[in-house]
């Protein structure tokens, strides 16, 4: 009988599972010198889910090398890096933009350029062509330049305006800053500002004008003809020889000037 009770004990499970005896309690043995319950088996568990997770998340953000970078310096003592969230601001798309805001781009409008075929002509009320140097300066034939003016009593915005010859080889828009004063002059040069060497040009442009068969046309930011200068044999006024200019009278016609080189930027005569 007192074997039996000594094996009775031996396999007592109160006293195999439980470090006190009469207490027992739920334990775990996984072939290990100590005991789980099933609630630390359980934190452990959810503890092994949440580093599985947050190992994988880390590798699909930055790779394989940062995980083995930074677990590596953890278990050989260079201690742990500290992950810390983005708090400077991200870059904004180059598409952003809302339903009623577009987005900027950065770019401008391509120039519509407009049709003297198609263009409706309006009254000489406002800006218009007052003086051409088609044949040059007596230093060079090259230096050409066109002058513009207000005949109105109020200033012009020239903010679309174009100014074009007739092959197309000189192609002028103006911009949102540019304007006449009442009676006031826009020079032109050709090429650069040296064209008219005494006198700053207001604009430079590039092409040159034919000394016939020619023509030039001034359009207003609707593209209406505002004014027109037309050689369809030779140019009404001016001489090639002399290099004096052509200018407009009080009239809207046409006159050679009294000197060569003309009246850049300057009432005509």
């Amino acid at each position: 009988m007192e074997i039996a009770a000594k094996a009775n004990s031996a396999i007592d499970p109160c006293r195999i599972c439980s470090p006190e005896a009469g207490q027992p309690r739920e334990y775990l043995r996984f072939n290990m010198p100590f005991y789980l319950s099933k609630k630390q088996a359980a934190v452990i568990g959810a503890l092994f889910v949440g580093l599985l997770a947050g190992g994988t998340l880390l590798w699909r953000q930055h790779g394989a090398g940062f995980l083995s970078a930074n677990l590596g310096g953890a278990w050989y003592g260079n201690g742990w890096t500290e992950i810390k969230p983005r708090t400077e601001a991200l870059p904004e798309r180059e598409d952003a933009g809302t339903e009623n805001t577009p987005a900027k781009t950065g770019k401008t409008a391509p120039v519509v350029w407009c049709d003297f075929a198609a263009a409706p002509a309006v009254p000489q009320k406002s800006a218009i062509i007052s003086e051409v140097a088609w044949m040059g300066t007596v230093a060079n034939y090259s230096d050409e330049w066109i002058e513009l003016k207000n005949i109105s009593g109020q200033e012009v915005g020239l903010a679309g305006w174009q100014l074009q010859n007739k092959n197309r080889k000189i192609k002028i828009v103006f911009t949102g800053d540019e304007t006449l004063p009442p009676q006031g002059l826009y020079l032109l040069e050709r090429t650069d500002d040296d064209s008219v060497p005494q006198v700053a040009a207001d604009k430079t442009y590039k092409g040159a004008l034919g000394n016939q068969n020619e023509a030039l046309y001034l359009f207003d930011d609707n593209c209406r003809l505002a004014d027109a200068a037309m050689a369809p044999a030779k140019w009404p006024a001016g001489d090639n020889l002399s290099k004096k200019t052509m200018f407009r009278r009080p009239d809207l016609g046409w006159q050679t000037s009294a000197l060569a080189g003309g009246t850049p930027r300057a009432e005509n005569r």
